[in-house]
């Protein structure tokens, strides 16, 4: 599935990670951990190319990173950053907008996952009707992570994905991805956050980015 073979990353010269190898199979849920400045969120930037690496190689079915078109991996390899973008208009907006872009023509928005989704998080019935510039933090968080899933990707790389919820909010979030890795054998996940409960609740394996650097 989605793996990294020695990859290495330099800022100014010096390694921040260096000789970092793992393999995510089918049904992996793997913790990224470290301390702060580790770079964590530099490696999960990697993963979807949106960061360049200075050695190795990251590969998605066999494939290198580098022989994917982009825009179609990232529909397979949902990235969801801490601070996600929205584009000006409603929540409904911002999701629409991803099932126009070409290399997700070939989908439909389903209103009726849609609505489930935001039913499972427990939102207002007006959420969808919200615009951006009216979102909370934590809520854009929730958006992102409603928009990623619509694409019904087969790798979620969580970055900090609930750190501005409150607690109600953040065990309904949790409850939406166990759902979504349950419904499919084949999916898989990499978590990073600072909550070392919930790593230890949703994640099965651990990769230490720290004995990397």
């Amino acid at each position: 599935m989605l793996a990294a073979k020695n990859i290495r990353r330099l800022i100014d010269g010096v390694p921040i990670w260096s000789g970092l190898s793992f393999k995510l199979k089918p049904g992996d849920r793997l913790a990224l951990r470290g301390p702060s400045g580790s770079g964590k969120t530099l490696l999960m930037r990697s993963l979807v190319g949106l960061d360049e690496i200075d050695g190795g190689e990251i590969l998605y079915d066999g494939r290198s990173l580098d022989d994917w078109h982009l825009p179609d991996y990232r529909r397979r390899v949902r990235y969801i950053p801490q601070d996600a973008s929205f584009i000006t208009g409603t929540v409904k907006d911002s999701i629409s907008l991803f099932f126009r872009f070409k290399a997700n023509r070939d989908l439909q928005l389903d209103e009726y996952l849609l609505d489930s989704l935001t039913a499972q998080l427990q939102l207002p019935a007006n959420f969808l009707e919200k615009t951006a510039d009216r979102l909370s933090g934590g809520e854009k968080q929730i958006v992102a992570l409603i928009r990623s899933l619509m694409l019904q990707p087969e790798v979620l790389l969580l970055d900090e994905p609930t750190s501005n919820l409150d607690e109600s909010m953040v065990s309904n979030a949790e409850q939406l991805i166990e759902h979504w890795i349950r419904q499919d054998s084949s999916r898989s996940l990499i978590w990073t956050s600072h909550d070392t409960r919930q790593l230890d609740c949703m994640t099965n394996q651990n990769l230490h980015i720290s004995n990397y650097g």
